[in-house]
């Protein structure tokens, strides 16, 4: 009992240890999180970065074509409104800036410490080329905005020295609990760290050990990763978001041509596993160009719509409808599907073209589609294959047309 007393007591001792590996754990499980989860954040805003950068080569691409720069500027802004955009610049193939929009600072930080973050998640614009029949007709500059990163790194850093606080008093003061009350949390803590930046489980939380101290340590931890879970749920959003603009045409709703190659491609792969057979419908509208010219690009665009709607409701649920730029459309009848389900619909979108459209001046116009498909793997294995099949029976169905007109005009 002397020696015991002539030694320095064992629970001082423990502290002394404990507080070094509390001090240890946390900084290490803190920025394990806490680098794990900006490597996340910034993966997602890279990735919505690329998307709102294809969007606006999307959206500009008419009005550059028709050197509407006041259009092209309006839909540069309309998408770039974003707090991962920094700066968004539209140039022509001469390099000529077309569009040059830089979002205002309006948070509390330096514009040379959000442009020295930039930089660095940043050092090189996101590019994506903008063309038209193949042919580039300019390119879309996207940089990149770390302020919401900056953010959230600042309050991180702000909860984790609360936790080393928190977590250094708990371990003066509970040193005969330490094993059972915080070294066994925050191993339990670091490896929930680890757990976020490996699989990206945020979902995952630290049970309270039932030590008011620890506990405390414990519900900022978890409220931590409580708000990197929303950060992550909302990139996640954001990016389905983006992914829906780049892949559906803006004025119809309808999927565009990126999102009908790719349905195709998983179409024939699907047909391939069940040796079941699809079919593939080009339409193009008859007389498009006269309503254009004859009653303006609104009325163009109201016709365009309602030609949407009415596709949309010929077909099955289960089929895919795509506006693949103009006036030209394109259907995928999924598998199962026979010759005569498709001459039905054939005949179904004909009759849905004959009642008049009436645009937004009040005139009524009447259009008319010329159709052609191909049947999967009758005309073809291949996409090429099916997409020739089909525009050549389009093309086919619009010259007997018209060979059926002048016949009866004369």
């Amino acid at each position: 009992m002397e020696k015991q007393r002539r030694s320095p007591p064992l629970n001082k001792v423990l502290a002394g240890v404990h507080r070094r590996l509390v001090l240890i754990a946390v900084s290490l499980a803190s920025l394990a999180l806490l680098t794990g989860s900006t490597m996340a954040m910034h993966e997602y805003l890279d990735r919505n970065l690329h998307l709102i950068a294809g969007t606006v080569a999307y959206t500009v691409e008419p009005a550059i074509i028709f050197q509407d720069m006041e259009a092209a500027r309006d839909g540069t802004v309309s998408v770039a409104s974003n707090e991962i955009v920094d700066r968004l610049i539209v140039v022509d193939p001469s390099g000529r800036e077309l569009v040059n929009f830089e979002k205002p600072n309006e948070s509390f930080l330096p514009r040379t410490v959000i442009e020295f973050a930039n930089n660095l998640l940043w050092p090189q614009p996101v590019r994506q080329s903008i063309t038209h029949n193949g042919r580039i007709v300019g390119e879309v500059y996207a940089f990149g905005s770390a302020v919401s990163i900056v953010y959230f790194l600042l309050s991180g850093l702000l909860i984790t020295l609360c936790c080393v606080g928190i977590a250094l008093l708990a371990s003066t003061m509970l040193a005969r609990k330490l094993r059972a009350g915080v070294t066994d949390p925050l191993s339990h803590a670091v490896e929930v760290a680890r757990s976020v930046r490996v699989e990206r489980a945020f979902d995952r939380r630290v049970p309270a050990p039932g030590i008011a101290e620890v506990d405390d340590f414990v519900e900022d931890f978890n409220a931590l990763l409580s708000e990197m879970h929303g950060w992550y749920t909302g990139l996640t959003e954001q990016n389905e978001q983006l992914t829906r603009k780049a892949m559906h045409d803006t004025l119809t709703g309808l999927g565009n041509r990126a999102l009908f190659d790719q349905q195709l491609g998983i179409a024939i792969a699907k047909a391939d596993q069940s040796e079941g057979c699809f079919a593939v419908l080009f339409l193009d509208g008859d007389g498009f160009k006269q309503i254009n010219d004859s009653h303006g690009h609104t009325a163009g665009d109201a016709v365009l719509m309602e030609l949407a709607s009415r596709l949309r409701g010929c077909i099955r649920k289960v089929d895919g409808a795509y506006r693949l730029g103009g006036d030209e459309f394109a259907i995928i009848l999924a598998s199962p599907v026979s010759k005569p389900e498709i001459d039905y619909i054939v005949e179904r979108i004909s009759e849905a073209m004959e009642p008049e459209i009436e645009t937004p001046s009040g005139a009524l116009v009447r259009i008319s589609m010329s159709v052609g498909f191909s049947l999967y793997p009758d005309d073809g294995r291949a996409s090429g294959e099916l997409m020739q099949k089909a525009d050549e029976a389009m093309y086919n169905h619009k010259s007997r047309k018209r060979n059926d007109d002048y016949a009866y005009s004369h």
